[in-house]
């Protein structure tokens, strides 16, 4: 499965701006894992675990700060991957990485079902995705 960077930042945060910057339609539609149409909140876990095994590449089971800006990361995912290290050890865990919330994910489910539709996917793709 191919995870890009850019996915990683979209499930920590999502903004307008980000989502008008263009192509978010098509980082959505490469979350919905078993192509029926919607993403569930289990898909976007998946993606934020490979996403974050990609990442790591010593494979300790954290992201440095070095980890978190090689790989021509954005601003974007500095920022959410640094806001996950709740214990302020200068490093993201899987765990702290599994355990942040899922922003992204939560302002595209607008009914608050747990699944990103297909109907709230074509929200996106109206808005400029």
């Amino acid at each position: 499965m191919q995870v890009k960077y850019a996915l990683l930042a979209m499930l920590f945060t999502v903004t307008p701006a980000y989502a008008q910057s263009g192509g978010m339609a098509e980082r959505l539609a490469a979350l919905d894992l078993n192509r029926d149409g919607s993403i569930t909140r289990a898909e976007a876990r998946e993606a934020r675990l490979a996403a974050f095994e990609r990442a790591d590449a010593n494979h300790d089971g954290y992201l440095s700060e070095a980890e978190r800006n090689a790989g021509g990361a954005n601003g974007m995912m500095r920022q959410g991957l640094g806001a996950a290290d709740t214990n302020g050890d200068g490093r993201v865990s899987r765990d702290e990485a599994l355990a942040a919330p899922y922003r992204g994910f939560d302002r595209l489910d607008a009914n608050n079902d747990g699944v990103i539709s297909s109907q709230e996917m074509q929200a996106v793709r109206r808005f400029g995705g």
